[in-house]
């Protein structure tokens, strides 16, 4: 063990060494698949490699079930005697980096290897790979033919370094030490840092882009804290704002807005409170900018806010006079179509006043109606407004139009209840609201849409606290959606041993 002493002598990070654009950490996965075989409780199977086996065993005479081989091996994994090995790779960490071409270099590191991963690793050199020439204090095994991922041990107890290729091992084993030693702030669970300016360095089009939303929306950079604690899934995003002004003026949303929002028929919606003021706005309308021109071939395109001015002023409407300056957040809903495309919804404006609403209403909403109004694809589907109170509604098609004002009439109608239960923790509003109802998504197997179709949404909660900004996420009652899936499962149970079904710790 004086190796692990040893370590950071012999390999000291170089000063102003650049962060990861992605790291990973796992705190105890091992517990966080308890958590995952502890929803299965009550059910005819204790895991999910249990419902897998007989599932394919219940298949009928000449049909071969299948999930495909990485799913179905991912699924297999899901069992006691697995979860108690994952206690190897407490602390492991996971790290990618883009190189300018937007290549990815990746390495994971296990702090304390108890001969795992070691002999793992030498039972592949024995079939395809070779030794390499050392690391340092490392010994370096390639585990497969040339290209093939590398590994670096030293003694059991040790860290193992498996890393993509010889550059991404020595950054490895540079960052050998970092947030070793700090607080991970959870018993278990996943611990995910972005570093959005080292993801917008690279020539990867979809990296530059996620790091232009992320910068554009305030965040300097991001860690996240995701674990399934009980039957709810909790992701919480916090970051430092950047010191630019460019970013949104976030407000806090009147908890009323939510209440537009329809109980049974909305499959997405989203509320944000900004302004009032351009300004205020424009750090929103910014971020379309930098997500568009993080794309090389869209670098020169004109600024999403001029081209929002000019098609206003074709209907004559003046944004910066009649729009901005009274507009303090917008709340939507949309629902969709088997086909997963969108086929109704609504637009609130939230403005000032009830006067500032009338002035949306009249010199900005109706005008906007009247031009749309010959427009093939609202024939079906004709846009509805209505001012309500200090709002404006824009609704798509009858039927949405009627299900907002139902809600608004009746709360047992309307999703605002069930979207405002999680702000307990908070002395005001959010700034940003965002949910779906994982059951009303086309694109998801209708056997997992039936299970879910009960389930509460899943629901993303933002707040601006000082030079801070936090997000969290949270999916609620997720024991239930496993039983009803379960339950229509076409298998057979089979007599199964006694199993470990929790966390032995």
């Amino acid at each position: 063990m004086l190796l692990l002493w040893l370590l950071p002598m012999v390999l000291p990070a170089r000063a102003g060494e650049p962060s990861p654009a992605i790291e990973i950490r796992a705190i105890r996965p091992d517990a966080q698949v308890f958590a995952l075989l502890s929803l299965f409780e009550g059910t005819a199977w204790p895991h999910p490699a249990a419902a897998l086996a007989d599932w394919k065993q219940s298949a009928p005479p000449g049909e071969e079930r299948s999930l495909g081989k990485t799913l179905e091996a991912l699924l297999t994994a899901l069992n006691p005697l697995m979860a108690q090995e994952l206690a190897t790779f407490d602390g492991t960490r996971f790290l990618l980096d883009l190189d300018s071409g937007g290549q990815p270099h990746w390495a994971a590191v296990v702090p304390k290897d108890d001969g795992t991963i070691t002999a793992l690793a030498t039972a592949l050199v024995l079939t395809d790979g070779r030794r390499e020439a050392s690391e340092g204090p490392f010994a370096v095994d390639r585990i497969g033919p040339n290209g093939a991922p590398l590994v670096a041990s030293t003694e059991p107890g040790a860290p193992v370094i498996l890393a993509s290729d010889r550059p991404a091992l020595r950054l490895a084993m540079e960052r050998l030490n970092g947030n070793q030693g700090d607080d991970p702030g959870i018993d278990s669970g996943w611990i995910v840092r972005v570093d959005p300016k080292a993801l917008a360095a690279s020539e990867w089009v979809p990296g530059r882009q996620i790091a232009a939303a992320v910068l554009g929306l305030g965040y300097e950079s991001i860690e996240a804290r995701a674990a399934l604690v009980g039957d709810c899934l909790e992701v919480v995003v916090e970051g430092p704002t950047h010191p630019l002004a460019t970013r949104p003026g976030w407000g806090a949303i009147d908890p009323s807005w939510l209440d537009v929002v329809p109980n049974e028929q909305a499959a997405m919606a989203v509320s944000l409170a900004i302004g009032p003021g351009a300004d205020a706005w424009a750090g929103l309308l910014q971020v379309v900018d930098r997500v568009e021109q993080a794309d090389p071939t869209r670098g020169e395109a004109v600024a999403f806010r001029q081209r929002l001015g000019l098609l206003a002023l074709i209907r004559g409407i003046r944004l910066e006079l009649d729009f901005w300056p009274n507009l303090t957040g917008v709340t939507a809903w949309v629902s969709l179509n088997e086909a997963g495309f969108p086929d109704g919804g609504l637009l609130a404006l939230h403005a000032t006043s009830d006067q500032a609403a009338e002035q949306v209403r009249d010199r900005v909403v109706t005008r906007i109606v009247e031009g749309l109004a010959s427009v093939r694809w609202m024939e079906d589907r004709p846009l509805k407004t209505a001012r309500v109170g200090n709002s404006v509604l824009i609704g798509w098609g009858a039927e949405a139009f009627t299900a907002s004002l139902v809600a608004l009439a009746d709360p047992e109608q309307s999703a605002g209840s069930t979207l405002r239960s999680q702000w307990t923790d908070a002395a005001e509003g959010p700034s940003r609201v965002l949910a779906t109802w994982p059951g009303r998504l086309p694109w998801i197997d209708p056997a997992i849409r039936e299970a879910l179709i009960e389930t509460p949404p899943v629901v993303v909660l933002g707040w601006t606290e000082g030079e801070a900004l936090r997000d969290r996420l949270r999916w609620e009652g997720l024991r239930d959606p496993i039983r009803r899936f379960l339950d229509q499962l076409p298998a057979e149970p089979t007599a199964t041993p006694l199993v470990v079904t929790e966390d032995p710790s």
